[in-house]
């Protein structure tokens, strides 16, 4: 086919088509991580009054999977091949506030399981590269469309946008990008919508831009590929649950603080109602402008019903009050369904409730060894994309085949007295002492500096003083618990030893 026959529109549209059948899973996990999905009651009529007032009750455990990862996500630095590689890596961090943006890129990553960072040279009129600009662009605007023979390459990136009454696009290829419009007010579902759009009103062609970048500029951030599942898409089943129950729980605690009370008659009088009960389907209720019904205002019965009430009834027999639900039939399915959630997004559960009992030591390094391999592994994914945009930056700015690594702080690291036994036990049996600090979750530059320069005699006296000094803080904060001695004490003591560890090392570091 010749290539004249080919509609320059065709990869426009199938973008378009990717990006509009993606869009729903993607506000769909905004929702959940924001709290703003709706509770789902079988009831219409409780449906039609909930929603009539506006009323939610937000108890948003969904989010927590999330926000969990991103905060184990943390860049101890980049550096690249070179001293002059690394001082431009640090360059483009501080002119962009990476800093800021790229745990923004993480926690979005995680919301939407994709997250896009686009990075642009910026060129004076001589076509000299000034600077480069990195920024998040949203899975909702912007998807990657993967060749499908070769699922790792790019095949092109599509970028669309509402610009007041026009829809605008861009296309992204190795060689060019190309810029779409629409007419005004048109929806753009139809190839004939869409028109070249000139980044120059006088210059007709130039709604292509060629370049000779060989890549395109848009880096993906995923938690799968080709594209990602939010972190907390497990988490949607039993947070629809945690909000139903939460609804309904607070729909009974009026009724907890005033219950619903009766008085029954001699006679057998139960024609109190104005209603007849067939009069109306569960669905058909006429409502007002506020969305009230007969049974919201009480005009469809003598008897009104509602939280410190009296059924008032001829010829008092006996009087009494109806039990109300307890509070545990609707709290413990919330910690059931929360429990649930940790299992299912692989999520240690005391980060759902870190005001309970927490575990410490080994369980809590055992609980959390699912969740440390996803961070991870998350690491390397995310990593890899870092890397990757910072050398296309950096050919950008004229270095030739530049070299960046991207350090990650430990997804975790041992600081207690269990812990750094288990190192002393490691060393003592023969597992080299800087084998047994990386396996600790300390980075390897950080154990080489500590290493270098220490004998080996040395080093096994510091991990012993580490290890006592822990056991040393365990015992005093048990004791501090018993009453045996006070807080303030505890810290002085501890406070003092460190002081006098401290003062000893850089003693013998001049001596």
């Amino acid at each position: 086919m010749d290539d004249e026959t080919v509609d320059p529109r065709a990869d426009l549209m199938y973008g378009l088509e990717e990006l509009d059948e993606a869009r729903p899973g993607y506000d769909q996990a905004a929702l959940y991580y924001d709290g703003k999905v709706p509770e789902v009651f079988t009831s219409i009529r409780l449906r039609r009054a909930l929603a009539a007032h506006n009323i939610d009750f937000d108890l948003n455990f969904a989010k927590t999977p999330v926000d969990a990862v991103t905060d184990r996500l943390e860049i101890a630095g980049i550096t690249g091949g070179t001293d002059e590689e690394t001082a431009a890596i640090s360059k483009i961090w501080q002119d962009n506030q990476l800093d800021l943006e790229m745990p923004d890129v993480f926690r979005r990553a995680g919301e939407f399981g994709d997250a896009y960072l686009m990075v642009l040279p910026v060129e004076d009129e001589a076509g000299n590269v000034l600077r480069v600009e990195m920024f998040y662009n949203s899975p909702q605007t912007v998807r990657v469309i993967y060749d499908e023979e070769n699922p790792r390459r790019k095949a092109f990136t599509i970028k669309r946008w509402c610009e007041g009454a026009y829809l605008r696009a861009e296309l992204q290829y190795d060689d060019r990008t190309e810029r779409w419009t629409t007419s005004q007010g048109s929806q753009g579902k139809q190839p004939a919508d869409w028109t070249p759009w000139p980044a120059n009103p006088e210059e007709p062609d130039s709604w292509e831009i060629d370049h000779d970048w060989g890549e395109q500029p848009t880096f993906h951030f995923r938690t799968d590929r080709p594209y990602g599942t939010p972190e907390h898409y497990g988490a949607y089943g039993p947070q629809n649950a945690i909000t139903k129950l939460q609804a309904t729980h607070m729909g009974t605690v009026d009724s907890q603080g005033f219950p619903l009370r009766y008085a029954l008659t001699e006679t057998a009088n139960t024609d109190t109602s104005d209603l007849e009960p067939g009069d109306f389907d569960e669905g058909d209720w006429p409502l007002d402008e506020n969305g009230t019904g007969p049974s919201d205002s009480g005009s469809d019965s003598s008897l009104k019903a509602g939280p410190g009430e009296l059924l008032l009834l001829r010829g008092f027999k006996q009087v009494g009050q109806f039990d109300v639900a307890q509070p545990s039939v609707f709290l413990d399915p919330i910690t059931f369904n929360v429990r649930a959630m940790a299992v299912i997004c692989t999520t240690p559960l005391h980060l759902f409730d870190p005001s309970g009992d927490q575990p410490s030591g080994q369980s809590v390094r055992a609980q959390d060894a699912p969740f440390t391999k996803k961070v991870s592994n998350r690491q390397l994914s995310y990593g890899a994309t870092l890397r990757e945009a910072f050398v296309f930056a950096l050919r950008r700015l004229g270095f030739t085949d530049p070299v960046v690594t991207v350090h990650w702080k430990p997804a975790e690291t041992i600081d207690d007295v269990e812990g750094w036994q288990t190192v002393a036990a490691k060393i003592a049996a023969g597992v080299p002492r800087r084998q047994a600090l990386v396996e600790a979750g300390y980075r390897a530059e950080q154990v080489d500096a500590w290493l270098s320069g220490t004998d080996d005699a040395e080093l096994q006296r510091r991990v012993d003083v580490l290890a006592s000094l822990a056991d040393s803080a365990q015992k005093l904060g048990a004791a501090a618990a018993l009453g045996v001695i006070t807080a303030d004490q505890v810290t002085a003591l501890m406070s003092g030893a460190i002081d006098d560890l401290e003062a000893l090392a850089q003693a013998q570091e001049a001596g």
